[in-house]
């Protein structure tokens, strides 16, 4: 039987570290994990089927530097996509993702955003973008709630 694809699509760092949390799971579809060009991602490519797309800029989101990686991934991810063409896109965020989600949806795509664990109780800016897309939204925290009144809290992924 053919294995469904997804795409699994995160910044680096912590949410790549939650990504692979979800590595005995992932490994039983056809998935493609996307992240960011990073020398600690580079130690990935022998393990996973992996794509990388531009790295932060600074760091900092709504700079100049920020959408300027949008759009770069943007275009990047329309390349992935059409390559891969998944049912489902999965991601712990951030800015990364942003793109994929987009078009993943515009292309009809079920999109699941699993809130940073970093987020105890406050909001990301990543998120606030892809919230009212998102098929599910999973809180990994209970406080986001009152920020994301669909979420779903399931607790933490570990």
């Amino acid at each position: 039987m053919k294995k469904k694809k997804i795409i699994l699509i995160c910044s680096d760092g912590g949410h790549l570290a939650q990504i692979l949390e979800l590595r005995d799971w992932f490994t039983n579809y056809d998935y493609l994990l996307v992240t960011e060009m990073a020398p600690s991602t580079m130690a990935y490519q022998d393990q996973y089927n992996i794509k990388y797309l531009r790295g932060r800029s600074n760091g900092k989101s709504r700079s100049v530097g920020f959408f300027i990686n949008i759009l770069v991934n943007f275009f990047l991810t329309i390349k992935i996509l059409f390559s891969h063409f998944p049912k489902a896109i999965i991601t712990t965020g951030s800015h990364t993702a942003v793109p994929m989600c987009i078009l993943g949806k515009l292309l009809g795509r079920k999109i699941i955003w699993i809130l940073s664990f970093a987020r105890i109780d406050s909001r990301a800016f990543s998120a606030d973008l892809i919230y009212p897309i998102a098929d599910k939204f999973i809180l990994q925290w209970p406080g986001p709630q009152r920020f994301y009144k669909k979420g779903i809290h399931l607790g933490g992924i570990y």
